[in-house]
């Protein structure tokens, strides 16, 4: 197995083992912060879906586009830079 994926399945049991804390408290038990406590609202969620949705289509067609402009191999000659 690559280091790579022993890498990845070790944070992946790591996240398991924590679930839903992300941050430990060494101090007092209570003062874990879950997922729960450090998520955003549910209205700021919904903007940054709004907000993805829109984008990643535009971005994904950006990257297309420049990368059908540039296609082909660079075609050194004595005039190149």
């Amino acid at each position: 197995m690559s280091s790579a994926v022993t890498t990845a399945l070790l944070l992946i049991l790591f996240a398991i083992g924590l679930y839903p804390n992300l941050v430990l408290s060494n101090v007092d038990p209570k003062g874990h912060i879950s997922i729960y406590e450090a998520a955003s609202s549910d209205n700021s969620l919904r903007t940054m879906l709004l907000l993805t949705a829109v984008g990643m289509p535009l971005v994904a067609t950006y990257t297309i586009f420049m990368f059908w402009t540039f296609r082909g191999k660079v075609k050194l000659e004595d005039h190149s830079y």
